[in-house]
């Protein structure tokens, strides 16, 4: 029969119990028990009281008497012994241990590594020039303003589209397109001016770029002056598209010069790019220190478990081992009074003041 293993937890304050037990052997233990003394023991000890001469001998220093009584407990032994496997049990703990403690070995040796290079890192780090995260910020916060400008000029470009004849969705998208194109554009003309070599070549890539946006707002506004002056206002005084590329000259303008004066210049993006990979090179290496020791402490505190569990079944092989020494004692103790009781020489055998000896021992070769 599987015996069932039963470890039951009480928790308090400040300290935790457990407690290894298995019932169904402790059980089985107590039946064999009463079987070996009252079917063993008992007769044994009034047949040897009612021979005459009565056995054992009054002077008899030795027990050779009783050895199927020990025998029958050293069986039951060595059957607790097999059924608790305890030293299997053990070895498999020691292996386990000796697992653990390499890993432990692995993992602090990387542990150690990761935390010198985190804590170059980090002086690295320390080094390098985080000023610029306000400009970035800042800028941040400006462009929205500049989102605003694109806007106003997204609904004057949708409505003289709309003027025309397109239907609203189109005409919405197309002013998307030009509003956002503006945008963009107006964030890429710092750095094109900065490809200049000199303040000279600066300042023409600066005239082409407007006298090319000023082209390209011209030709716009011929399409809104169109639909404007076969409107309404065509009864009194036509538009000039010059008007329209001047307004959307005005708008870029605006970008262009709040571009450039909070934007980054592209030496200060290299500098802030460079401080912001730093940064995350240093918080995955500090992610990485706190995973190790994390999985360095689950292993300790899995092997600490372990060790707790090789102490609870080494103590509980101790305690089923003295449990089978009692049982054997009461069963020579009944055999003893039983033969006494049956003996008509009054007297009693000088070995049954001795000591009950002690039955072999199974758990001698485990260690805590």
């Amino acid at each position: 029969m599987k015996t069932q293993v039963n470890r039951t937890v009480r928790t308090n304050n400040t300290f935790t119990i457990f407690r290894y037990k298995i019932e169904d052997l402790e059980e089985q233990l107590h039946k064999q028990h009463e079987v070996i003394k009252n079917e063993v023991a008992i007769p044994l000890g009034k047949d040897l009281g009612t021979m005459q001469p009565n056995k054992p001998e009054p002077d008899c220093e030795k027990d050779v008497y009783s050895g199927v009584i020990s025998g029958a407990y050293s069986k039951m032994m060595m059957d607790a012994r097999q059924e608790l496997q305890s030293e299997i049990e053990a070895h498999h703990i020691i292996s386990d241990k000796l697992e653990a403690e390499q890993k432990l070995k692995d993992l602090s040796s990387e542990l150690e590594k990761t935390q010198t290079e985190s804590r170059l890192k980090k002086r690295e780090l320390d080094q390098c020039d985080n000023s610029l995260l306000k400009k970035e910020k800042r800028y941040k916060k400006i462009r929205w303003f500049l989102l605003f400008i694109i806007l106003v000029d997204m609904f004057l470009s949708s409505a003289s589209l709309m003027a025309m004849g397109y239907n609203a969705i189109t005409s919405y998208i197309v002013g998307i397109a030009i509003g956002g194109s503006i945008f963009f554009a107006s964030e890429q003309v710092p750095n094109m001016v900065s490809k200049g070599r000199n303040l000279w070549e600066r300042r023409g890539i600066l005239l082409s770029l407007f006298a090319i946006a000023f082209g390209i707002f011209y030709v716009l506004g011929i399409f809104r002056a169109t639909s404007f002056n076969e409107g309404v206002l065509s009864q009194t005084q036509g538009i000039n598209p010059f008007y329209f590329a001047c307004l959307n000259l005005f708008f870029f303008a605006v970008s262009v010069i709040t571009v450039y004066q909070h934007r980054l210049t592209s030496d200060e993006r290299k500098v802030l790019d460079k401080w912001k990979l730093i940064k995350e090179e240093l918080d995955e290496l500090s992610e990485k220190v706190a995973s190790l020791k994390l999985e360095i402490l689950t292993i300790r505190k899995e092997q600490a478990e372990t060790e707790l569990a090789r102490k609870q079944i080494l103590i509980y092989s101790n305690n089923v081992q003295e449990l089978v020494q009692r049982l054997f004692e009461d069963s020579q103790k009944t055999f003893y009074s039983t033969n006494c009781i049956y003996r008509s020489d009054g007297k009693t055998p000088k070995f049954f003041e001795h000591d009950i000896p002690q039955l072999p021992s199974f758990t001698n070769t485990l260690k805590l």
